[in-house]
């Protein structure tokens, strides 16, 4: 049923009096030429319609949905092996349903467009098309949400006007084909972009380059989906088959066309750029502070950003994945980056099959001052991403250790029993180490005479990791993109704000899709070149190796990788991986490894072990992704009450 009149709490009570005039609408209402025929109460429901967004942001949950309120225990990161967490499980999934709270997004929408047409002579022509436009993007960006999850959705784009006009029969929508959505998407997208304004009206409001740039992600996904995706389910709807999971391959090259024109949009208007204001040539320590702070601080990437303010809208992203070291309260270290990210970048000691170098070539430990020592040349970029073991953050040493070998040095250090060993990732029995059990069983080790540490170390430093189930590290590295580097850490007190869409992802879209459409063979611009330049202008600001030449572009994994390490821990990862449909192939009974930095007491130095996550509170962690999770599962409590929604395979 149409929503005809919006209550508005007074705090009042009304006496019901037997001879009223029923015809008059209470104080306490507001009918729909009140919200919807002044600026101020549509801006009002533009607000919620923002507010509502699916931004999988801080606030995100993967097990819970958006906009969660509580402890965050779980993170996405975890979930993709950039990282690893103490209580993120292997072959997790969301474990919540958008459905419903989709629709009711939609229905929003399609209220609010049916009523700005309806009262378009309280505005300018102007604004009419600037608030339709806002809100087909929101509409598009809503059903992005529900395709990427779903696969073909049913496709309602107008109200629903239950039991007015329609039949409960008459809502039971069959779900359209996902290349039915996906268009449907692209064209929202498409007029958002040509009637939306050149700047946002508010900060957190679209303007034409923000759809634009959202289009160039969407639209990639779908490209993916037409050329990677092998699922074909479809449904026969009153005669006619319907392709509900899977997209026609021949439209794959549309897709990625699509995707890059938008990117280019973007990239051609100039309002944004790559952020380089602290960044100098060939000083890795500026390199390092650029990327730092660019996400705590507005910039000349920041595209779509939604805002936090501690007052009515804080969120907990520090107290879920700082150090233990600096934590005032709460939770900490649920986001510990594994070796496996870490040995994608650049200027890290490498062996013959690219793997991180800690054996010399006598098989014997290689011993460094500091474990921050071994990471010195990788490029700034990694070290703006992650805080390595003895590395600085809030003005301390970060001091992350596995433990103390007390053993002859003498003749060099031999690996670990456990040393790269799956079987035994738990066993670290060698009589010359010294662990801590817990952070409070953590045992002084005497120092020899003359060590420059002082006379004795706690066994696993002040965040660990440690033998058993306890707070602090578990990986050996922590994460630094997005934390604050001042301000209180426990509970709800962060505020940075989230960039959902900055100009370094809309150069990587462009590059992937450019780069699909050389490999497509299709002509028009060069596209390899344009590959190539977006490629490495991310390169260059990172700090990282340049690409010597196109030719040197052989390989979409050279893009993938690429955008793996900048967009690292932004949520994206996870999409990227399922449109690719890869990820079944890197979780395939898979353990990600970590790094365990360790004393010499004889040596006086570090050696750095690279292991398999090990399991902690019954949790073994290996990863294994079910394929049919490509396609989530419909809620049952809508393929119970919708007859023709027909579920997802495998449910």
């Amino acid at each position: 049923m149409k929503l005809k009149k919006i209550f508005i709490l007074t705090g009042l009570c009304a006496a019901i009096v037997a001879c009223t005039d029923l015809n008059i609408p209470p104080i306490n209402l507001l009918g729909e030429r009140d919200i919807f025929g002044s600026n101020e109460g549509v801006t009002s429901n533009l607000a919620r319609i923002y507010s509502r967004l699916p931004i999988e942001d801080f606030k995100y949950y993967y097990p819970s949905g958006f906009n969660f309120n509580g402890a965050h225990y779980k993170q996405m990161a975890c979930l993709t092996g950039e990282a690893i967490g103490r209580d993120t499980q292997a072959s997790d999934n969301e474990g919540f349903s958008y459905w419903d709270e989709a629709y009711s997004e939609i229905r929003d929408i399609n209220m609010f467009l049916e009523n700005i047409s309806k009262y378009s002579s309280s505005f300018s022509e102007s604004e009419v098309k600037m608030y339709l436009a806002e809100a087909r993007f929101a509409r598009a960006y809503t059903y992005f949400a529900l395709v990427k999850r779903y696969g073909g959705v049913p496709l309602v784009d107008a109200v629903i006007d239950y039991p007015a006009s329609v039949n409960m029969e008459g809502t039971y929508y069959y779900r359209a084909s996902e290349e039915a959505i996906w268009d449907f998407i692209s064209s929202d997208l498409d007029y958002a972009i040509e009637n939306l304004p050149e700047n946002s009206p508010a900060k957190g409001r679209a303007n034409k380059y923000v759809a634009a740039a959202f289009k160039s992600r969407a639209m990639l996904y779908a490209g993916s989906i037409a050329k990677y995706n092998t699922v074909n389910e479809v449904q026969d709807q009153n005669g006619t088959s319907v392709r509900i999971c899977g997209v026609p391959s021949n439209r794959a090259n549309d897709y990625f066309k699509a995707s890059y024109d938008a990117a280019k949009r973007v990239v051609d208007s100039k309002k944004y750029s790559l952020y380089k204001g602290l960044w100098k040539a060939n000083d890795r320590i500026a390199q390092y502070e650029n990327f730092r702070n660019m996400f705590l601080n507005e910039t000349s990437e920041n595209i779509f950003v939604k805002y936090y303010e501690i007052k009515n809208a804080p969120h907990n992203f520090d107290e879920s994945v700082q150090p233990y070291q600096t934590k005032s309260g709460g939770n900490d270290s649920e986001v510990n980056p594994t070796i496996d990210f870490i040995e994608m970048f650049d200027g890290i000691p490498k062996d013959e099959n690219g793997y991180f170098k800690n054996i010399d070539s006598n098989g014997k430990y290689i011993l460094f001052d500091s474990p921050l020592s071994a990471f010195a040349n990788a490029e700034p970029r990694l070290r703006a991403t992650v805080i390595f073991p003895m590395d600085t953050y809030r003005g301390k040493v970060i001091e992350i250790r596995r433990g103390i070998w007390t053993g002859d040095a003498s003749n060099g250090i031999s690996p670990l029993a456990n040393e790269g060993d799956v079987g035994n990732c738990n066993q670290l029995t060698d009589p010359n180490l010294k662990l801590a059990e817990s952070l409070s069983s953590n045992p002084l080790i005497q120092l020899k005479a003359g060590d420059p540490n002082g006379t004795s170390m706690r066994a696993a430093g002040i965040n660990g990791p440690v033998s058993n189930w306890d707070f602090g590290n578990v990986g050996g590295v922590y994460l630094r993109k997005y934390l604050r580097e001042s301000g209180t850490t426990n509970d709800f007190n962060s505020t940075q704000c989230w960039i959902e869409i900055r100009y370094a992802e809309v150069l990587l879209n462009q590059a992937e899709a450019a780069y699909e459409l050389f490999k497509a063979g299709i002509t028009g611009d060069n596209y390899r070149s344009i590959a190539y330049n977006n490629i490495n202008s991310i390169r260059e600001r990172a700090g990282a190796t340049l690409l010597s030449s196109e030719l040197a572009l052989d390989n979409i994994n050279i893009i993938r990788n690429e955008r793996r390490k900048e967009l690292a821990f932004e949520n994206k990862t996870y999409w990227d991986l399922k449109r690719w449909r890869v990820l079944h192939e890197e979780q395939n009974n898979r353990r990600y490894k970590i790094l365990n930095s360790f004393y010499s007491t004889d040596a006086q130095k570090y050696f750095l072990s690279v292991k398999f996550q090990e399991p902690r509170g019954g949790f073994q962690y290996i990863y294994t992704f079910d394929t049919r999770y490509y396609y989530q599962p419909i809620p049952t409590s809508e393929i119970s009450k919708n007859p023709n929604c027909k579920q997802n395979p495998g449910y």
